[in-house]
């Protein structure tokens, strides 16, 4: 488990108990490349809050890319546009996987969405946990500690 996915855990977890959460970005652990960022989780009592904290997060945060949350299927995913594909379940639609596959050969993309989501969750963090203030995570040092 990698730190970025224990605090996206953690991040998410503040608005209510997960059941499921997984997490690309990270770099390839044979090859060493940038993967592409997305994240899916499902809370254990999903609801229109929740929601609507989430996609504060997203439209308020500065990102370089577009970001959506598709919310059509039980679990959650929060993903650049790049990515989606045609209809009504753009997320799971046909081809997904290929748009993904290639995304991966730019590298420059995979970078930015990785630093977009570092501050996504920042931003997050800061909704649902005033008092604490921003975790020390990587956005609020200029960047992903690794891209």
């Amino acid at each position: 488990m990698t730190s970025r996915f224990q605090r996206a855990g953690r991040t998410l977890s503040l608005l209510g108990p997960l059941r499921w959460l997984r997490l690309s970005g990270d770099r390839h652990p044979l090859y060493g490349y940038q993967q592409v960022s997305f994240l899916g989780w499902r809370f254990e009592e999903p609801d229109a809050e929740k929601l609507r904290i989430v996609e504060r997060a997203v439209r308020t945060t500065p990102t370089r890319e577009e970001w959506v949350i598709d919310t059509s299927r039980r679990n959650w995913v929060l993903v650049p546009t790049r990515l989606l594909g045609e209809g009504e379940n753009p997320v799971a639609s046909p081809g997904f996987d290929e748009r993904v596959s290639l995304a991966m050969r730019d590298q420059d993309f995979c970078v930015r969405a990785l630093l977009d989501l570092d501050a996504i969750l920042d931003t997050l963090r800061g909704l649902v946990a005033p008092g604490e203030g921003p975790e020390d995570g990587p956005a609020r040092h200029g960047g992903a500690s690794s891209p």
